[in-house]
Order: structure tokens, then C-alpha cells, then sequence
């Protein structure tokens, strides 16, 4: 395969590109919204034991042989409550756009509507609590009153000291801020003066109970045994016969979220994890960066030339462990070529021949003498592998022998 050849083409890639971008947004997309079958731990759900839930009350009435669900659809919701079911609609956040919506639930026969008090934020190092509660804003239980009554209004003030009217039987006890409605059209069940605690609608043989302040229904406000018994007293005078107790949680301000993924990734432990990904990450690209761009073509085998081959040949004559003898046999090859131009006298060979060199490189001002040469080469070979730098510093020594041998000191010098 060449450089320019690719196993895909460029338009396979741009495809398989977009798709794999789009399948990863879809994924973050998921992530970040959460699964909606999953319970709300802290809001006002059934499955919230946080000081805003209603696990308390849901626990108190199924001790009671009543028949308690938490829903989160609200085809359900009024399926479940039909007949003679009650049908609590749990502090609903609503808005303009789902107030048709919220409307359709007060089509059941018996409804309890709780008016939004509190905001809470999820703690983060324990689950199912909250870290603080701060009010809501009044506009958001005015909403939820506009659901049954259009005129009224909602207010916050001292607790009072007692109830003008109590048709529930049982006095409730709440701090500052209590919430109340003012209205001219709601009948109030529990009122102080003008104050209405609790109030009541009927339209076409359906029962409507507002209940403006949650807090002597939710866990916090059943802190109070008094609370607990008029929670009870309240839904047990809207339930007919044995019918369930239905909570409808699907208006609830976190109704269900689910965990996200991006905010359990900045929590420990994951956070460790993250950390540890994104270091990995810039490592990698770190590596890579001096790899962008089209790659080098690689170098050829063997080179070609004189210098190549030599530096071939010599790799393998190393690689063959045969320095050694390759020197011995240069230093032999030199003695003999200074002793052919030196005109030595025939028949000299071996040791006589290298004492006759001696003698005339002595005469002659040489520095090396060739026994010590040839003694060396012998004590290298002996040892099979020998030093490279001894190898090397022998040939430089004989070579500079015959040098000075043939042209003398000072000729040698200059023509070096």
C-alpha cells in the first residue's frame, strides 16, 4: 500500500465522522437529563425522607390499613384515585404552559392541593437529605392556587396562637412563616380571622381541599404528634370507603430527575476518576502531537555507495565478533608492505624480519616498534572480543609507524 492510498474513501469517512459526532452528542444528551423512573429522594415525593418529603405521612397511613401510591404520571394519577380514592397533588412548580395540564387533575372526585412552600438543595454528602430550605417564591403557591381559585391570594405571616374555625377537629401547630390564603370564594375549614389554612371548593360533586401551608403534612411539620394527627384527620374527611391515597408527584419541582452524570462526575468518588481521565487524555495527545502530519518515508534498507557498503560490511564484521583478526591481519598486511618498499632482505619472515623494521625504524626516528605491535595484535585475537578502543588505537599506531618508516619524522608531519 502506498502513502497516498487509504482504506476508506474520503466520503466514507465525512460519514462515518458525522455519525459518530451526532452519536455522542445524543449520548451527552442523556447523560446530562437523567432518567425520569428514577424517585426524587429530597422534594415532596411519597420516597423523600428529607425534611420536604412525605415518606413520614405515607409511613403513618399505611400503619393504618390506607392504601398509599406515589405517581408519576398523571394518567395515572387519576386513574388510581377514581371512586373513592383522594388524590394528592404535592406541591406542584407550575407555569403558564402546564396550568391546562395541572387543571385536568382536579378532575377526580376527592383532591387535596398542597401549595409550594420551600426550596431545598439535594446534600452532598448525604443521600436523601437536604443541605439547606429556602422559601419559594409566593408567586409559584399562587400558580398553584390559580389551579382551584383565581381570586385569591397567597400570604405569609406570624403563626397564630389558635383557629377561629376548625372543621378538621384537630389543631395544628406551625411556626413563622406560616402561609395562609385570603379569599372571599374559598369556605375555610381552618382559619384565623381572614387566615385560611385550609380551604375548600366543590364543583359538580368534586371535593377540592387547598391546603396552604406543607409543613403540617411534609416529615419537618411531623415532628409534632399534633401534626401527624390532624395530616390524618385531613385526608381521613376527604377519603370515602377504602379508597387509596394517591400522590401525584408529576408537577413536582424535581420530580423523578434521576441522577446526572456530569454532577456525579465533579463528586467524590468519581471526581478522582475524572482527574485521572484527563491527565491519561493529555498525556496522550502530548505524545501524539509530534506525529500530526503526513509520516516520513522510511530509510532504505541498505544504502547505497561506497560508504554504505563499508558501513554495511563492517556492521556484520562486528555483528560476527571479527575486530580481532581484522586488525591482526592489518598489522600483518603493514609490516609486510613497509618491509616490500623498504627493499628488506629476501628470506626475512616473522620475528626476523620484524627486528630488521625495528632496527631501520629506530634509525629512522619511528616511534613504534613493530614487535610491540604485532605482540599486541596477538594478545587482541587471543581474546576474541576485544576492546574496541584498543582495537582502533592499534591500527592508528601502525598506520603512523609506516608513515614514519617510509618518509621520515618531519616529513610526515608536514604532510599530515
Amino acid at each position: 500500500m502506498t502513502r497516498g492510498d487509504s482504506i476508506f474513501s474520503r466520503r466514507t469517512l465525512i460519514l462515518w465522522s458525522v455519525a459518530a459526532i451526532a452519536a455522542f452528542v445524543v449520548a451527552l444528551y442523556f447523560m446530562g437529563r437523567g432518567d425520569g423512573n428514577t424517585p426524587d429522594l429530597t422534594g415532596p415525593t411519597v420516597a423523600s425522607r428529607s425534611a420536604l418529603g412525605y415518606a413520614g405521612i405515607a409511613d403513618i397511613l399505611r400503619q393504618l390499613d390506607m392504601s398509599v401510591i406515589g405517581s408519576r404520571s398523571r394518567a395515572r394519577s387519576i386513574e388510581r384515585a377514581q371512586g373513592a380514592g383522594v388524590l394528592v397533588i404535592a406541591e406542584p412548580r407550575l407555569s403558564p404552559s402546564t396550568m391546562t395540564v395541572g387543571r385536568k387533575l382536579l378532575d377526580s372526585s376527592a383532591v387535596l392541593l398542597v401549595l409550594p412552600k420551600w426550596d431545598g438543595v439535594a446534600s452532598q454528602t448525604h443521600s436523601g437529605w437536604i443541605e439547606n430550605a429556602e422559601l419559594a417564591a409566593p408567586f409559584m403557591a399562587s400558580l398553584a392556587l390559580n389551579l382551584v381559585e383565581a381570586d385569591g391570594k397567597v400570604q405569609r405571616g406570624p403563626a397564630p396562637a389558635d383557629w377561629d374555625r376548625n372543621a378538621i377537629g384537630v389543631a395544628p401547630v406551625l411556626s413563622a412563616p406560616m402561609q395562609f390564603i385570603r379569599s372571599d370564594t374559598l369556605k375555610p375549614l381552618v382559619a384565623h380571622g381572614d387566615q385560611i389554612l385550609v380551604g375548600e371548593v366543590e364543583r359538580k360533586g368534586r371535593r377540592i381541599f387547598i391546603l396552604a401551608d406543607p409543613d403540617v403534612l411534609s416529615n419537618q411539620g411531623l415532628a409534632n404528634p399534633v401534626n401527624a394527627d390532624f395530616a390524618v384527620a385531613l385526608i381521613g374527611k376527604l377519603r370515602q370507603g377504602d379508597g387509596p391515597v394517591v400522590f401525584d408527584e408529576s408537577l413536582s419541582l424535581v420530580t423523578g430527575s434521576g441522577p446526572n452524570i456530569f454532577r456525579l462526575l465533579f463528586r467524590f468518588p468519581l471526581l478522582t476518576g475524572l482527574v485521572l481521565g484527563l491527565v491519561a487524555v493529555g498525556l496522550l495527545l502530548w505524545s501524539a502531537m509530534p506525529r500530526f502530519g503526513a509520516p516520513d518515508a522510511p530509510a532504505p534498507a541498505l544504502e547505497s555507495g561506497k560508504r554504505g557498503l563499508i558501513d554495511n560490511i563492517a556492521g556484520l564484521v562486528g555483528f560476527a565478533g571479527r575486530r580481532p583478526a581484522i586488525v591482526a591481519r592489518f598489522v600483518d598486511a603493514t609490516i609486510q608492505d613497509v618491509a616490500r618498499r623498504l627493499h628488506a632482505p629476501p628470506g626475512l619472515a616473522g620475528r626476523a624480519l620484524t627486528a630488521w623494521l625495528a632496527r631501520v625504524g629506530e634509525a629512522r626516528g619511528a616511534k613504534l616498534d613493530p614487535r610491540a605491535a604485532v605482540e599486541r595484535a596477538d594478545a587482541l585475537t587471543r581474546a576474541k572480543r576485544g576492546d574496541a578502543a584498543a582495537l582502533v588505537a592499534l591500527a592508528r599506531d601502525i598506520n603512523q609507524w609506516k608513515r614514519e618508516i617510509i618518509n621520515g619524522p618531519e616529513r610526515y608531519q608536514t604532510t599530515r
